[in-house]
């Protein structure tokens, strides 16, 4: 059952779909997919509060380094313009 039926932003229409939320805590950036609800005329996105728990863990995960569990993509850089 959707918690909104209209957006909060913009009125527009609420469907789940399935997305890619990017976090990061410190140095460390992760990725995670995770059903959310999605304006379909803004794109605002809604997580549950389980949700928002489970990425404040990870956040404090990666700024302490805890990441030995997480798997490795790649590297990342800065590049200066």
């Amino acid at each position: 059952m959707k918690a909104f039926d209209k957006c909060p932003i913009c009125s527009g229409e609420m469907v789940e779909k399935e997305v890619e939320k990017l976090l990061r805590g410190g140095k460390n950036t992760a990725t995670i997919n995770v059903v959310a609800e999605v304006c379909l005329n803004c794109g605002e996105r809604l997580y549950s509060e389980e949700q928002v728990r489970k990425f404040e863990e990870i956040r404090t995960k990666l700024s302490r380094d805890e990441t030995n569990t997480y798997q490795r993509l790649g590297i990342s850089f800065r590049v200066s313009a």
